[in-house]
């Protein structure tokens, strides 16, 4: 891969730690069809495909407002919430609504193996991680298993 698309590819994980370069939002122009789910789930034609949150100053297209993660980031001259030293803070706290469809919970997982492996390393992996969430069985003790 070229240098710049490299660089483009590593600036397009959230600080929060979402990898937004394998979010549906990003990758829309790939299918007609997830094009046409994300317009019927109400995200507006001009916001797609989404450039990931660094590029849109934290203003998701899924949010009526800019991220207050993003925002707390940036006021704190901060990468990435793991280098705050209130990591893990409330903002990173995962639940249960919508974890079904929304990465939300893999923040904290995803920001201490980029802190573990590197951002690099990450980006190679972060698509495996997400499919062990959302299709992986629960293995007490062992995490998600494919």
């Amino acid at each position: 891969m070229e240098p710049d698309k490299i660089n483009e590819r590593l600036s397009m994980v959230a600080p929060c730690g979402i990898d937004c370069g394998i979010c549906e939002l990003h990758l829309v122009s790939e299918t007609d069809e997830l094009y046409q789910s994300l317009l019927q789930r109400g995200i507006p034609k001009e916001k797609l495909p989404c450039p990931g949150c660094r590029a849109v100053e934290g203003n998701c297209p899924v949010k009526p407002t800019v991220c207050n993660t993003w925002t707390c980031v940036k006021e704190n001259e901060l990468e990435f919430c793991s280098a705050c030293t209130d990591f893990p803070c409330n903002r990173l706290q995962p639940a249960a609504d919508r974890a079904s469809v929304l990465p939300h919970n893999l923040k904290v997982f995803n920001l201490c193996l980029i802190n573990q492996i590197g951002i690099k390393a990450f980006t190679e992996r972060s698509a495996e991680i997400k499919l062990k969430y959302y299709l992986g069985k629960m293995e007490i003790g062992n995490g998600p298993q494919l």
